[in-house]
């Protein structure tokens, strides 16, 4: 297109990608639907593929399909499917955080004096975590369990 800035188009693609991720979630997360929430979970999940592909960052897409995820294991079970299962959930989450436990605990201790790329870093940990809150009794006893609970005694204490 003559004129168009190519940052403005990849902006605009992100945004449609996020106008039809809102639309799809808020239909998973209406409790009338029932398990067909799933459905509408699973479609706004390729939505947000669809705005990862166009420049959304990861970590933003990631937190809102942990929360949604978190969310329908909370509202419906487990189901059949590793999507829904809260140990597979606990692990994505593990796998995405940008730290190990023992950085963020001492990036937390001064986190204000920290420079600003290591406040985001302890941010997104936090942001990324917030789905934990609805399933950690959910959770299968063992070490990741306990990885878990270690996380979220520190998440109070994260930027």
């Amino acid at each position: 297109m003559e004129g168009t800035d190519g940052a403005e188009d990849s902006v605009d693609r992100i945004n449609e990608w996020l106008g039809a991720w809102q639309l799809n979630q808020s239909y998973a997360q209406d409790r009338d639907r029932g398990e067909a929430r799933r459905i509408w979970a699973r479609v706004a999940f390729a939505a947000l593929d669809g705005a990862e592909q166009a420049g959304c960052p990861t970590k933003n897409a990631d937190a809102g399909r942990f929360h949604l995820r978190a969310l329908l294991i909370t509202d419906l079970g487990p189901g059949d499917d590793p999507l829904w299962d809260p140990d597979r959930l606990a692990l994505d989450v593990l796998e995405a955080l940008p730290l190990s436990l023992e950085q963020a605990a001492d990036w937390a201790e001064d986190w204000r004096a920290r420079p600003r790329g290591e406040i985001l870093a302890l941010r997104i940990c936090k942001n990324l975590l917030a789905a934990m809150e609805l399933i950690t009794d959910r959770l299968e006893e063992g070490p990741m369990k306990t990885q878990i609970d270690r996380w979220m005694d520190l998440r109070p204490r994260l930027p």
